[in-house]
């Protein structure tokens, strides 16, 4: 259904943006509202209903206060009393509004007619608020605005500017598939999860709040970490296999070269693509731009503009101190990296007075990493990078990448432990690839075959070793997974004492076990009371006195956590009410209980075949939440098939069955079994079976 558009004004009334104008800032408030601009189409409500239930907000709709003020839709507005007086009671509103709900809100509609005192409001408004202007393919909009191709695009460029005028942050609302990667038509309630999950996370960087996944490692570590190097032109591609972004690295790097569109369009295509990089990949997004060769202008330009997509780093030659100063003062949770390009220095220079002054400057400028590039002479230029680069990080409080470039510099490439550059495979004439890479330091015996195993008593069928050592091949590393079956619990210290291991998965009934026996257990296991899986790390002191150090872990409840979150619908979003149903009572479901705790479910059944052992998990979870700040947790037991669902209760949207394939020490299948009047959620959910048979 298309909706005419009321004019906006011509570009010429429109002030021009400053860069220093107040709106620039970026540290909010938690609490403060979020304002959601665009053009009519672009999806604001949508994305302001996911905002608010997601933020725990309230959500409001312009529109909404409009016609109730009124008693009219703006378009009936306007045909009865015309413009002028329509821009009036939207400003008188809108002033009104944004004055009574700063904090605690998701607004959406406003901007409805583009005009300087709206702008200016907005601007102001943005001094201390997140508004985001909503982004969407010109095709898609001009569904809803019936108009000529030329008036659309005069209509389209003039609302641009105003909506970039009066916003801090863009967001490209990429239009869904209705089908999977598979080509599997999506459930109707599931085609906006994806928009979700970006979205979402957009607005926790937003907001300062960025949370790196768990046991992954961190892209400015210093444990050979790698960044896919992925050029705009190439996602411009319509036959690109967008798939291939999520290929192991730990990092995305999008390349932007100045010279290949012009600024306007450049722009357009950085923010839809950057959306199109945060849809097929979960790891940290970079943004880097190929300097003009003759517009410094137009490149400090793009840079800033990037800013509004909330990269988690921007790439900045450090030649340019003011650029750098500038960034640092707009950026919030986004990191700076530093750049300089020079050609190989000798080794005896290699941590010279020039070297050394260029890491104070970038620690100095507030900069989070330093990179160094150089053109090698011979493939013996890679040792001097290599040796550079130990030679600066020495003291360093910032890490320090060096490389050599080109055909000659790739086995520096290789060498170097942070941010290392990889590309596609498709691309393997222009670069290293992540397989490549960690191929050649497993043949300097710098990544060592290790073994890991799979431990527990019915583990001969387990599919992890096929799928890890299907990743391992696929990534380039040398090691090997395999499986123990065993109904002795103390065949583990085979494994744990080997010098040849890595680490233990550890499967039932050994999770709790196991506790005894390890050196350091991670906080969350602590509190499930449960490790799936041990780290072996063996340590070479100077001295020559080598130590081994077993650390303990849980990931079950990420699992089971994330596919909760990646399967629950926009609809059955986690809010207040939330209940969610456990079936079982072993370790498995104490992490099952935890993973619903950190997705902020307060309401959760248990039900188990034996009575007391979900009363005692319930206790104990009751007893753990209560010495945790923050919202309480309320468990209640099902003791059995006939009790009915708790009256006080919403039927569970969630449901988790963690029971065995087999009963213990035997090989009995276990039956799962539910009530009907416990599976009565009028908007459906998730349920989960996280004992796949083995």
């Amino acid at each position: 259904m298309s909706a005419v558009r009321p004019p906006v004004p011509p570009l010429a009334l429109l002030p021009q943006p400053s860069p220093e104008s107040p709106h620039c800032r970026r540290r909010y408030s938690p609490d403060a509202t979020l304002l959601l601009v665009g053009f009519v189409g672009a999806g604001k409500k949508t994305l302001g209903i996911i905002a608010s239930v997601g933020l725990r907000r309230r959500f409001i709709d312009f529109e909404a206060i409009f016609c109730q003020e009124a008693q009219l839709s703006p378009q009936d507005f306007i045909a009865q009393h015309g413009s002028a007086r329509y821009r009036e009671l939207e400003l008188q509103l809108t002033r009104s509004l944004l004055k009574r709900c700063a904090t605690g809100c998701v607004i959406v509609g406003l901007g409805w007619m583009a005009n300087r005192q709206q702008q200016m409001l907005l601007g102001e408004f943005a001094r201390d608020h997140p508004v985001v202007y909503v982004r969407r393919d010109r095709s898609d909009l001009q569904q809803f605005i019936a108009t000529s191709p030329e008036t659309f695009s005069r209509i389209f460029d003039a609302g641009n500017a105003f909506f970039q005028l009066c916003s801090s942050f863009d967001f490209f609302n990429r239009t869904q598939e209705s089908t999977d990667y598979a080509g599997r038509p999506l459930p109707a309630n599931m085609k906006l999860k994806e928009t979700e999950r970006v979205f979402l996370g957009f607005l926790q960087r937003i907001f300062g709040r960025v949370n790196r996944a768990l046991y992954s490692s961190d892209p400015l570590s210093a444990s050979h970490t790698y960044a896919l190097q992925v050029p705009l032109t190439w996602l411009d591609q319509p036959d690109s296999e967008l798939e291939a972004l999520e290929g192991g690295a730990d990092a995305i790097n999008l390349v932007i070269d100045m010279d290949t569109y012009p600024l306007s369009e450049l722009s357009e295509k950085a923010v839809k693509h950057m959306a199109t990089i945060r849809k097929y990949t979960r790891v940290p997004v970079f943004a880097e731009v190929v300097p003009s060769q003759v517009d410094s202008a137009r490149y400090r330009d793009m840079l800033q503009m990037l800013l509004r997509l909330a990269p988690d780093a921007l790439v900045c030659p450090l030649g340019d101190t003011q650029m750098i100063e500038k960034l640092n003062k707009l950026k919030d949770t986004t990191s700076i990296i530093a750049t300089y390009h020079q050609r190989v220095t000798s080794p005896a220079n290699a941590s010279g007075q020039k070297m050394r002054y260029l890491l104070e400057t970038a620690q100095n400028l507030g900069c989070d990493a330093l990179r160094i590039t150089a053109e090698p002479r011979s493939p013996a230029d890679n040792l001097q990078c290599v040796a550079l680069q130990q030679a600066l990080s020495e003291g360093s409080k910032i890490p320090i990448v060096v490389y050599c470039t080109g055909p000659l510099g790739r086995a520096s490439t290789c060498l170097n432990p942070t941010l290392s550059p990889v590309v596609l495979p498709s691309m393997q004439d222009a670069g290293v690839s992540l397989q490549s890479a960690q191929q050649a330091l497993a043949s300097c015996f710098l990544l060592p075959k290790t073994l890991f195993t799979v431990f527990g008593q019915n583990v001969a069928r387990s599919m992890s070793p096929a799928l890890h050592n299907a990743a391992y091949a696929a990534c380039g590393l040398p090691h090997i997974y395999n499986a123990l079956p065993s109904d002795n619990f103390s065949d583990i210290h085979n494994l744990l004492n080997s010098a040849d291991h890595g680490g233990v998965a550890v499967s039932l009934p050994y999770k709790t076990e196991v506790l005894p026996f390890l050196n350091e257990i991670s906080p969350e296991a602590k509190d499930i009371r449960a490790v799936n899986t041990v780290v072996i790390e063996r340590n070479h002191p100077t001295n020559g006195n080598q130590s081994t150090v077993l650390r303990g872990y849980n990931t079950d409840y990420i699992g089971i956590r994330d596919c909760i979150d990646k399967n629950l619908s926009p609809a059955n979003a986690v809010r207040r009410g939330t209940s969610a149903l456990i079936v079982g009572a072993g370790g498995m479901a104490r992490a099952a209980i935890y993973a619903c705790y950190q997705l902020g479910v307060q309401h959760i059944c248990i039900y188990n075949r034996t009575p007391e052992n979900a009363r005692k998990l319930a206790d104990y979870y009751s007893k753990w939440a209560d010495s945790k700040p923050g919202t309480r947790l309320h468990l209640a037991v099902l003791r059995s098939l006939d009790d009915p669902w708790p009256i006080t209760l919403r039927q569970p949207s969630i449901v988790v069955a963690c029971l065995p394939v087999l009963q213990p020490y035997c090989q009995i299948p276990v039956t799962l079994q539910l009530s009907d009047a416990w599976l009565q959620s009028t908007t459906g959910g998730v349920f989960i079976d996280v004992c796949i048979p083995q």
